[in-house]
């Protein structure tokens, strides 16, 4: 990955069933869906990429603001000797461009995590062999910044150099031991099957070094594997066969050491990364309690105008700005923008517990007055799971579930959310 785009070679794409829900809007858009269990909370699960020097850094703002949007990934900080720029060639802590966005970032109440390294540039473990260099130019991002977080996106033939990522699993650990809540993840290129051995060389150094990854967030994107990839499919078996392959170094690893990161919308190899396949990798994410959902990237998260290749700063499929955004907010809890997707009217107050659950939704509003005493189906339950053709009453209507769901009042969802109305009883 680079402030363009992600780069990595592939093999075959080995499928795997996701238990994907989803419907499509006519503007191409798919209407969310609550997944089978509840959604990650943690302020990191969901944490987009954000390409800090291409011209859209805008959008990082508007999905904060107005899409909820709680944490992101800043990218991309490269070595140069030992030390350290951002990709438009400026030095970390002094960037009269990218420190300002950040600090409005987190002025707005989103934290950062910040991302070293990507296809075009190198982490610092990576251009310098000095460890206590190295040490200290990683903890100068913990201070300018003031993260907690740090990622290292490593590709093309750094994966394969085996003495920096000794240098790098060595500057984690001394760095754990001076800041014990730091978090660092190591962003590799995947295959449909797995990790590459050069990938699995990475854990295994940190095997060596005596810590953990806390987060191994893979590359679900560019397999070049023809363009009718199914890639929602794609990110599901390269997340299956990844887990098995870090169990295998350390047992302990489970899938909230996981990150599963997709390029959204076209990809390099052509394929394409829709909103369906969006709803397939969230819906397995909160089934399987992931670590950390992410994409390339927040600015690209809009459709493109005119025809031209503008792979680096739009989708260049049909969509609504930040949809993709919307779409994955959904593992961090949210339904969507703030008004009417979001927490306000479709997440905790209105659909959830408040309104849309017990006290106005449940027993007495939908049960008495608008459930199974006046409409011959049984009244609608905020915790019981529906499945496609489920029919229950609500509210003096009756109604049918068109997909699984679980905590949707009926009428909160619209005219293309999950439940249909099919009139007046």
């Amino acid at each position: 990955m680079h402030l363009a785009k992600w780069t990595t070679s592939a093999t075959a794409l080995i499928l795997a069933s996701a238990g994907a829900v989803f419907a499509l809007a006519p503007d191409g858009n798919a209407a969310a869906t609550t997944a089978a269990s509840p959604a990650a909370t943690g302020t990191y699960s969901v944490a987009p990429y954000t390409d800090m020097s291409n011209g859209q850094e805008g959008l990082l703002d508007t999905a904060i603001t107005g899409h909820g949007l709680k944490a992101y990934t800043a990218a991309f900080v490269i070595g140069s000797g030992c030390n350290q720029i951002w990709g438009d060639t400026l030095p970390i802590g002094n960037d009269s461009f990218t420190d300002p966005l950040i600090a409005r970032a987190k002025s707005e109440g989103a934290s950062v995590i910040i991302s070293s390294g990507g296809a075009s540039g190198l982490a610092l473990a990576w251009t310098c062999s000095n460890q206590s260099s190295i040490d200290a130019g990683y903890q100068a991002l913990i201070n300018d910044y003031g993260v907690t977080q740090l990622d290292f996106d490593i590709e093309g033939a750094a994966i394969a150099d085996t003495a920096a990522a000794a240098r790098q699993m060595q500057a984690m650990k001394d760095l754990k031991a001076s800041n014990p809540s730091l978090k660092f993840s190591m962003t590799l290129p995947v295959l449909a099957s797995g990790l590459t051995n050069d990938g699995v060389n990475i854990l295994k150094a940190a095997k060596t070094a005596g810590i953990k990854i806390d987060v191994v967030n893979i590359m679900t994107m560019d397999y070049y594997s023809g363009t009718g990839t199914e890639m929602g499919q794609g990110s599901v078996a390269a997340a299956q066969a990844t887990m098995s392959q870090m169990k295998s170094v350390d047992s302990g690893y489970t899938y909230a050491n996981l990150g599963i990161t997709p390029m959204i919308g076209k990809n390099d190899d052509g394929s394409t990364f829709t909103l369906a396949d969006a709803t397939t990798v969230v819906n397995f994410a909160t089934q399987n309690n992931v670590g950390r959902l992410a994409f390339w990237a927040i600015t690209r998260d809009q459709p493109c105008g005119g025809n031209a290749n503008s792979l680096p700063t739009c989708s260049e499929i049909s969509q609504n700005t930040l949809a993709f955004t919307d779409a994955f907010q959904r593992f961090a809890g949210g339904n969507g923008g703030t008004s009417t997707g979001g927490t306000s009217t479709g997440g905790t107050t209105t659909g959830g517990t408040t309104t849309g659950g017990t006290t106005t939704g449940g027993t007495t509003t939908g049960g008495t007055t608008g459930g199974s005493s006046t409409c011959a189906n049984a009244s609608w339950s905020a915790s019981q799971i529906y499945t496609g053709g489920n029919k229950v009453s609500w509210k003096g209507h009756n109604w049918n579930a068109k997909w699984w769901t679980q905590g949707e009042e009926p009428g909160t969802t619209g005219e293309w959310g999950v439940w249909q109305d099919l009139g007046a009883c």
